[in-house]
């Protein structure tokens, strides 16, 4: 019966000791990495806004002509086009206005060199009345003393005559002149409008700065609805239409929490994949980290989020501007090390250990683990290369 129940003990103790989940230590590389999500967006693009134009008076700005959404561009298409017909309107009706002002200018220089044509003349006459009085006023001689002040005070009265209207011609000169660049100022001013409006119709029409693909932006319409940017929608000054990207060099932007952040590093590997396209790897490198840290209302105060922007070294033709994306960023790595499950190793009283399968079955056994990445951990001491262990301590 002893005996009995000793193989009988024994047969339940190999059965458990085959039912628990084992691996063998194996050597290889450990990769740890760190995982950044994000989106998809353009590491070189243009941003086309609605123009700014000159005047208040320039009318509404509606889309008349738009590129379609993923199409490539050149440098120089046509890709944005307003309605200029206000426009036009405007700008014939300131034109109309700036002819009459030259017009007036015109008029104003005749009718002030006919008015001075015709004070000079009389400024002739007074300073000819003048040498006539003083002609006579040389005969006082043979003049009775009556005639002598008679004489006297008729050159007195032509010199005052002929003074008084010098004056005049210098003050009307003025006058005149003020008056023709008053007029003159007001045609300069009409011509600045005409000018500004002019340089607004070209704004209406916007080509392509660069070569690229056309991301339509999105807006927002009365009564709340958020749409994409389409032909006949009115836009305001400045308000975003679309980007114009280079589709060759796409990055995914993210944030990594600020207490990782240390383990990164600019020009890092990493793997990036594509929710959209779960079949899709491409190859990447960490372009740039953050300085200052973000957060937002809904998220705790002492929690902060640096920013990330992984560029990608193989995009296609799959990779456009905001799909969902992550990259895998090789933050540290162990070379021809003793691997085991992450879950093997245990922890007790600052050492650790593993459970290691022997003949008697499992015993614990102390090790020095080195770097882990969640799944693997490398072994440096305590174990061999084919050893097997519980998977779980």
């Amino acid at each position: 019966w002893l005996y009995l129940r000793a193989e009988r003990q024994s047969g339940a103790a190999q059965t458990v000791l085959a039912a628990t989940r084992t691996a063998a230590v194996q050597r290889g590389s450990l990769d740890v990495r760190l995982r950044i999500a994000g989106s998809t967006s353009a590491k070189e693009f243009v941003n086309i806004t609605a123009p700014r134009l000159s005047g208040p008076d320039a009318g509404p700005l509606i889309i008349l002509n738009l590129a379609d959404a993923g199409k490539m561009v050149q440098p120089g298409d046509v890709i944005l086009e307003f309605d200029p017909q206000s426009m036009k309107d405007h700008l014939d009706d300131t034109i109309d206005g700036l002819r009459d002002r030259q017009n007036d200018v015109a008029k104003r220089k005749v009718n002030n060199e006919l008015r001075m044509e015709n004070l000079r003349q009389s400024l002739r006459q007074a300073k000819a009345a003048v040498d006539k009085a003083a002609l006579d006023y040389k005969t006082l001689d043979v003049r009775t003393d009556i005639d002598r002040e008679l004489l006297r005070l008729a050159l007195e009265e032509a010199q005052a005559a002929y003074k008084e209207m010098q004056a005049e011609v210098a003050l009307t000169e003025q006058s005149l002149a003020a008056d023709l660049r008053n007029a003159e100022i007001s045609m300069k001013m009409e011509e600045l409008h005409v000018e500004r409006h002019e340089n607004d119709m070209k704004k209406l029409v916007i080509r392509a700065p660069i070569a690229g693909m056309v991301v339509l932006q999105s807006m927002f319409r009365p009564g709340g609805d958020q749409v994409t940017v389409a032909v006949g929608d009115r836009m305001g000054p400045g308000q975003p239409v679309m980007k114009i990207i280079n589709p060759g060099k796409m990055m995914v932007e993210g944030t990594v929490n600020q207490a990782e952040v240390t383990r990164l590093r600019i020009g890092q590997e990493a793997v990036i994949g594509l929710d959209a396209f779960p079949e899709a790897t491409y190859r990447g490198k960490v372009y740039s980290i953050g300085a200052i840290g973000v957060g937002s209302r809904r998220e705790n105060y002492y929690i902060r989020n640096i920013p990330v922007q992984v560029i990608l070294e193989n995009a296609d033709s799959r990779v456009i501007p905001d799909l969902s994306a992550f990259a895998n960023v090789l933050v540290d790595r162990q070379e021809n090390a003793l691997l085991v499950p992450a879950a093997a190793v245990g922890e007790q009283d600052g050492k650790q250990f593993v459970y290691i399968r022997t003949e008697k079955g499992f015993e614990k056994r102390e090790v020095k683990a080195g770097l882990s990445n969640g799944v693997q951990t490398a072994i440096l001491e305590g174990l061999k290369e084919g050893d097997v262990v519980r998977a779980q301590y």
